[in-house]
């Protein structure tokens, strides 16, 4: 993803350790939409066994 141009505003994890499949897809669609209508850009995404990380940023 292209972060040229823009800084690291935070982060939000969300923890998927104990979720199936459609309860991860329904809280990362409901955190994209709040991130969109917030005008916020998902500078990175990053997944490990445990949680979803994604990086947020905004323009310089």
């Amino acid at each position: 993803m292209e972060m040229e141009g823009h800084i690291i505003a935070g982060i939000k994890v969300i923890n998927i350790v104990e979720e199936n499949a459609a309860a991860i897809e329904k809280m990362a669609n409901k955190m994209i939409a709040d991130l969109h209508n917030k005008n916020i850009k998902i500078l990175d995404l990053q997944i490990t066994a445990d949680n979803l990380i994604l990086v947020l940023g905004e323009k310089e």
